[in-house]
Parts: structure tokens; C-alpha cells; sequence
């Protein structure tokens, strides 16, 4: 169910009343992560009514545990451990007592109940008036966020009224130690898209000596350690709080109208692996609660205000015309705010940090999907995204020479710690367009930023290695005239695997080839210091250049002269089609219906592929081309995956079908609010959000970098009035106006610039 949006405003989520469906599928909506850790908008009660309640988790990003892949039959090469972010203490749990009777929505009677996410302010608010069976009422309001400023805290502050005077009102806030957090169902245990562990388990102790509740908590088999703190602060100082089986507990007498207010701080610290820090992490954590605790929630309520407020100024898009669609963009581009590793050492999972689908892992989806978003916004947080594939590379080399490549690194397609992770292997490893991804997406960072130092460094090393293993992949093939080809393959469709030449990830090895000469080049032409240090450090030879100019030359690109069709694949055309349009609508998705091999043997796609590829190169496709391939692919397309609608609304948008571009655009910007692929409530579709920025900016404002100049070519559905975003791009913002009656540039921030519009040249000053 959908949670109402108020008419009244265009940045806030709505749910009323006390529906066990709504409040336990709203549990992923109301989220609050900010890349550090995120928690699940469970209620505060949740545990003692299971039924409104699918997981209460509060995850870390990469607090992670291991356990051994059980294969039934093993090869060489295959991933060797799980990977799975566990579940941490949880911080909301919260009992309320009146007159000795608890709280929860099943007992007494509770009217008025309501929460509300407001996406500006960054913060969740529920209120309802609860009377119990004797007859006395409290009024309770509890406003929750997790901090920017603080990364480390979730900031809680419940504040209690009662209608009576003389009753016992008693509080309990307990920072839950439990060694396991849930567990995943019978019925949802065959999906693939969720790991069904035994036991999310790790080891827990009480921290002794310190005023402020402290836990430490390590991991069974990674070895990963982790330091939660609690500080709460009562309103009524008169009232003492006493300790009972580690919850802090409050009894007080209630007068009329007369509030309490119970301000609480929990603490989630910084991961550390050596267990010596232990001491110098929980004086941190426990310096860290007593300085918020000072300053009080308001003031801390306010600084995240401040922060959400200068996030908002550059990333916010308006739309005239939708106001369901309005709250529905900004509702996923907060959370894809919240997911971003803003470390260097974390990513973004497919899930983010709102729920446990896909075991936290990152995909591609980061460097395609969501890293436009924060390129062109924050470009700080996708040089930090970047960054830690770079501190992947060695398990990325180690990688490629488990895969027989002697040089040269294949980053795992789904991963923590940079191991791959993936049990299924058609639809993991063989995935090796991963390492185009990575290096376009290193590639184009460089190209929109300037930053010249990441380039002749991080950039340069990743640019690098991954050309080296294609050119390690590849061969020369003498019964293709010499084409250079990538045999036994998977591309972005992952209903068509272990293929030959893959037109994708051709195309993708084409382009890292050419980013990496061009870097390298640079490097040595401008005798820079740094890039010239990392090709020796990397034993980078001169003779790799032309190795990579031919492969790049000579790579083939399957087409069909007959049809006058791009290939998917070698085989992609020999296969039967799959009546999509017959099949039962019950078994979608495909993958949790039929045998892989059956799905193998037929035309069928789960997502965008060849249709991707031509997206991201459009100006290498004439526009008929691009039209006869949209048609064709299209046709054999079931969306299946997330990714699929943002391409397929984007290239609708070039190819001027603004009818249809629409149409993917709702599903996209409403995919989790409406639950569209029935799979939400283990997290939101980051990616998907992703694919919702884009499908504004590259989609109907036609947005794209061409060498080093930015082209729009504006589009605007009939559905709207108008449409407005801003772009960071060398240091500069750009305002873009699109209405029906033209199209206004801005240039506030930053030197001039020349853009084209169209193709109009546009000087912006």
C-alpha cells in the first residue's frame, strides 16, 4: 500500500492508522541511513507484535559476517564465502507502561496514529494517543533521524503526555544485544535475491566503567569489531533511572498534561579489526554520546536540518504538474542520498542500507546507476565511491589470476570485502563488463570534475589493469578476419548467459581500451610526476599500448546485415522467442519460475542490454538504428530486474516517444512506493533510484558529455508544466529550465562555461 501524500506538500510521506500491511511494508519507506548505518522504520514496539513488523534491522555498512558457499558440486575458482551484513543492536526498542499496562497497538485502544517522513528536514515523526483498559490516555510523539553531522548517531526524542494525574508512567529504553537478529522465512528462502543464513550471529559483552550503556560486539567468523553506545537523558531530573537486564527503566507519577520528554542517543561506531582498540573506539563512542547529550536533541535536530537544507539546494528537482510524481522523485533521491559510502572504503549496496535483500553486497549498479547522480551533485562522494574500488585492486588481480589472466585485475560482481562473493557463476563472474563499468565510470568522474590528481593516481592504476585483463580475456579470432573477441561471457541481461561476444561488454572493453591509452598517453606526454610513478610501480610497458589500440581497433561488434539489427550475442538470434505475452502474469519474475536453462535456450531479456550499450554511446548509432533496436529489444524484455525501465524510458526520451518515455518514468519513480517488483520490503531499489535521476537529467534534459563539453538536447512531457534540476560540472552549477515554450540555462556558481543546446553553441557567464 502506498503511504498517502498530503496534499499539502510535496516533500512529505503520510501513513494513518494502525494497518498491519501498511505499517510492515512502510518499514523499508521510512528508512533513515546515511551511508555509515542505516535503520529500518520498524516501530518502536515492533518485536512484541511480529506481526507489523517484517525486520527491525539496523545495518553498518560493511559490518559483514562469513560462513563457507556449500556447492554441491564444487569447480575450481568458485567463490569460496559468504558474505553477509548482519544485523547490529537495535536502537529503537522502546517499552511504554501506563498504570502497569504495556503498550502496543493491539493492546488498550490507539487512535490518531500517524508517521510522517519528511524528506527535507530528513526526519520521521510518529504521533498517536493511546488509552489503556482502565480507561487513561497518553499522548505520544517520537521524532527519529539518523545524523549527517554525527555519522555515527540515531537521534531519538519521545515525548509523552498524559490525560490523568496520578497514574504510574513507566519508560524503558533497552539497546537490544540480541546475538541474532531474524531470520529469513521458509516461503522466502528459495529467492535468490535473499541469503537465508542459519544464524546472523556475533559475540556481545557489556562494557563496565563507563556512565553511557556500552556494547562491544564482534563478528564469529570475520572477525569484525564494532562499538554501540547509549546515552539517555529524562526531562524530570527528579526521576532516577534504574538498570534491569540492560534496559534503563523510569517510573514516575503522570499529572495532567504535564509532558515528559525522554531524549535518547545511540551510537553506532567506526568498524575496526583489531581488537586493541577495543578501549580507545569506546572512549570515542562514549565522548561522543556525553557531547551530543549536551547539546541536546533540538540543537542536533537543527544541524541536521541545516545539512539536509544545503543537500537539497543542489540536488533537488522540480517538477510543475505531478505533484504525486514530485514527492515520488524526492523520495528516491533521499535515499539514494542516504546509501553513499562516504568513506572511501565503502560502497553502495544494491539495497542500501534499508534492508538485508542481495546480504549488502555492490554490484555495477553503483558506477552505472547511482554514481551519475552523486557525479554530477557531490562529486565528492563518487570520488570517494571510486576510491574503494581502488582499495579492491589486489583482491581484483587476485581474482584475475584465478581466472588464468596473468595480468591485469577483474573486480568481483558482487562483494564486501572484495572477494567475490557470487555462488552462481553464469550470472556473476562471467559478468566481466564490470570492469568496463568501473573504468567508464573512472573515466567520465575525471571527464566532468577536472580532478586531474585522482586521474594520474587511483584513476590511472584502475584504467590500467582492467584494459590489461580484457586484452588477457580476448583473442584474435582468424575465422572472424581477425576480430578481436570475448568469448564466454555474460552481459548486463541476465537471462542470456555464458555467450559469445556479448555486444555490451564488447563495446565496454572498446572503450576501457581507449580510456586507458588516453591516460596513459597523458601521463607520459606531460612527463606528469605521479601517473608516471604508478605506471612503474605497475611495471606498465609501452608495447601494452599498442596491444590495446589493435584489441580496440579490431574488437567485434556482432550485427545482423540482413535484419539490420545490433546482436545481443552470437547466438542471440538463433533462439526461439519466449511468448512473454502468454505467459502467466504469476510467473514473473522468470527466474523464480523456470530452470536457468530453460530461460537460457529462448530470445528473453530481464533487462536493458544491447539497448544500454546505445544509450551510453548514442552518438556511435545512427537514430534508425538506435529505433530498430529499441523495437526489437523491447519486445523481448520482461523488466524482470530493477535496472530495466530508467534505459528504456531514457532511450524512449532521444528517440522522441515521449508518451512511452513517460510511461517508464512512473514506473521508475514509483517502483518502491507502489512495490512494483513485490520485493520492497527488503529494501529499497537503489539503483532503480538512480535510474530515476537519470532518467530526468539524461532522459528528458537530453544531458550527455560529449569530449569535454556538456550537450542538451530537452525533452519535456506533455504531463508536466515544467521541469528544473542543477548540475555541478568543473566546479561550476548549472540551473536548467525546461518548459513547452523553450528551455533557460543558468550558470550560478563558476567561470563561464560553453555548453550546447541542441546544436547551438550556448555561452553561459
Amino acid at each position: 500500500m502506498i503511504p498517502l501524500i498530503t496534499k499539502d506538500s510535496k516533500w512529505i510521506l503520510t501513513e494513518e492508522g494502525t494497518s498491519e500491511k501498511t505499517i510492515k511494508q512502510n518499514e523499508t519507506l521510512f528508512a533513515l541511513s546515511n551511508g555509515h548505518f542505516g535503520t529500518r522504520g520498524s516501530l518502536e514496539e515492533a518485536e512484541r507484535t511480529r506481526e507489523y513488523s517484517h525486520s527491525e534491522a539496523t545495518l553498518v555498512n560493511a559490518f559483514y559476517d562469513s560462513e563457507p558457499i556449500q556447492y554441491g558440486e564444487w569447480a575450481y575458482g568458485y567463490a569460496e564465502e559468504h558474505q553477509t551484513v548482519i544485523p547490529v543492536p537495535n536502537g529503537k526498542k522502546l517499552a511504554i507502561k501506563l498504570d502497569n499496562e504495556m503498550f502496543d497497538l493491539d493492546s488498550g485502544k490507539t487512535t490518531n496514529h500517524k508517521r510522517q517522513l519528511d524528506l527535507k528536514q530528513g526526519v520521521l515523526t510518529r504521533t498517536f494517543s493511546w488509552k489503556n483498559t482502565k480507561g487513561h490516555q497518553l499522548d505520544v510523539k517520537i521524532e527519529r533521524f539518523v545524523s549527517y553531522n554525527y555519522p555515527e548517531l540515531l537521534a531519538q526524542k519521545i515525548t509523552l503526555t498524559p490525560h490523568d494525574t496520578g497514574c504510574e508512567l513507566q519508560v524503558a529504553a533497552t539497546l537490544d544485544d540480541l546475538e541474532h537478529m531474524g531470520m529469513v522465512s521458509e516461503e522466502e528462502s528459495n529467492d535468490p535475491r535473499i541469503k537465508a543464513q542459519k544464524e546472523r550471529q556475533f559475540q556481545s559483552e557489556r562494557i563496565e566503567g563507563s556512565e553511557n550503556q556500552m556494547l562491544h560486539i564482534k563478528t564469529n567468523n570475520t572477525h569484525l569489531h564494532l562499538i554501540v553506545g547509549e546515552k539517555n537523558n529524562l526531562s524530570d531530573s527528579s526521576v532516577k533511572s534504574r538498570f534491569i537486564n540492560g534496559s534503563e527503566n523510569w517510573s514516575m507519577e503522570t499529572a495532567k498534561d504535564r509532558s515528559v520528554t525522554l531524549e535518547r542517543f545511540v551510537a553506532y561506531g567506526n568498524i575496526f579489526d583489531d581488537g586493541s582498540k577495543n578501549e580507545s573506539e569506546a572512549e570515542r563512542i562514549s565522548d561522543l554520546l556525553d557531547d551530543v547529550a549536551k547539546l541536546g536533541f533540538d540543537e542536533i535536530k537543527e544541524q541536521h536540518i541545516q545539512f539536509m537544507k544545503a543537500f537539497w539546494s543542489i540536488s533537488d528537482i522540480q517538477i510543475e504538474g505531478d505533484d504525486e510524481i514530485q514527492v515520488g522523485l524526492r523520495f528516491n533521491l533521499f535515499h539514494l542520498h542516504q546509501a553513499a559510502g562516504r568513506d572511501g572504503l565503502r560502497n553502495m549496496s544494491a539495497k542500501g542500507l534499508t534492508g538485508e535483500g542481495y546480504e549488502g553486497h555492490y554490484f555495477w549498479d553503483t558506477e552505472m546507476y547511482m554514481l551519475p547522480f552523486f557525479l554530477y551533485t557531490q562529486p565528492e562522494i563518487a570520488e570517494n565511491l571510486l576510491n574503494y574500488r581502488y582499495t579492491i585492486l589486489p583482491q581484483a588481480r587476485e581474482r584475475a589470476r584465478e581466472m588464468a589472466i596473468d595480468n591485469g585485475a577483474l573486480f568481483a560482481w558482487r562483494t564486501i570485502n572484495g572477494k567475490e562473493a557470487s555462488a552462481y557463476y553464469p550470472a556473476g563472474t562471467a559478468q566481466i563488463h564490470i570492469n568496463g563499468d568501473i573504468a567508464h565510470a573512472v573515466h567520465t568522474y575525471i571527464k566532468v570534475t577536472g580532478d586531474q590528481a585522482f586521474g594520474m593516481n587511483e584513476g590511472l592504476e584502475i584504467l590500467v589493469e582492467t584494459a590489461r585483463f580484457y586484452a588477457g580475456w580476448g583473442h584474435y579470432d582468424k575465422k572472424r578476419n581477425g576480430a578481436f573477441v570475448l568469448n564466454g561471457v555474460t552481459g548486463p541481461d541476465e537471462y542470456t548467459a555464458i555467450v559469445n561476444n556479448n555486444y555490451y561488454t564488447n563495446l565496454m572493453a572498446k572503450h576501457n581500451f581507449n580510456y586507458a591509452i588516453e591516460m596513459v598517453e597523458e601521463a607520459l606526454e606531460s612527463n606528469d610526476v605521479i601517473g608516471e610513478m604508478v605506471l612503474e610501480k605497475i611495471n606498465f610497458q609501452k608495447s601494452e599500448l599498442e596491444n590495446w589500440k589493435k584489441a580496440s581497433e579490431k574488437m567485434f561488434l556482432p550485427y545482423d546485415e540482413e535484419q539490420e539489427l545490433t546482436m545481443q550475442d552470437d547466438s542471440f538470434f538463433h533462439k526461439e522467442v519466449w511468448d512473454i505475452e502468454n505467459t502467466p502474469k504469476d510467473n514473473f519474475p522468470l527466474l523464480l519460475h523456470y530452470h536457468p536453462l530453460t530461460i537460457y535456450r529462448y530470445q528473453v531479456n530481464k533487462q536493458a542490454d544491447t539497448v544500454l550499450a546505445e544509450f551510453l554511446f548514442s552518438d556511435e548509432f545512427s537514430h534508425s538504428q538506435k529505433k530498430r533496436d529499441y523495437a526489437y529489444y523491447e519486445a523481448v524484455t520482461t523488466h524482470d530486474s530493477s535496472l530495466s525501465r530508467s534505459i528504456f524510458g531514457m532511450m524512449a526520451s532521444h528517440l522522441g516517444d515521449l508518451d512511452k518515455a513517460y510511461g517508464y518514468f512512473m514506473d521508475t519513480a514509483l517502483m518502491d512506493l507502489t512495490d512494483l517488483q513485490s520485493n520492497t520490503k527488503d529494501g529499497v531499489h537503489a539503483a532503480n533510484m538512480g535510474g530515476t535521476w537519470m532518467s530526468i537529467v539524461y532522459g528528458f534534459g537530453g544531458m550527455h558529455l560529449v569530449k569535454d563539453t556538456l550537450h542538451f538536447s530537452p525533452r519535456l512531457p506533455k504531463n508536466w508544466t515544467a521541469v528544473s534540476f542543477k548540475v555541478q560540472f568543473h566546479g561550476r552549477v548549472i540551473q536548467v529550465s525546461i518548459n513547452h515554450e523553450g528551455t533557460d540555462y543558468n550558470l550560478l556558481k563558476g567561470e563561464t562555461l560553453t555548453i550546447r543546446h541542441f546544436d547551438e553553441e550556448k555561452y553561459l557567464k
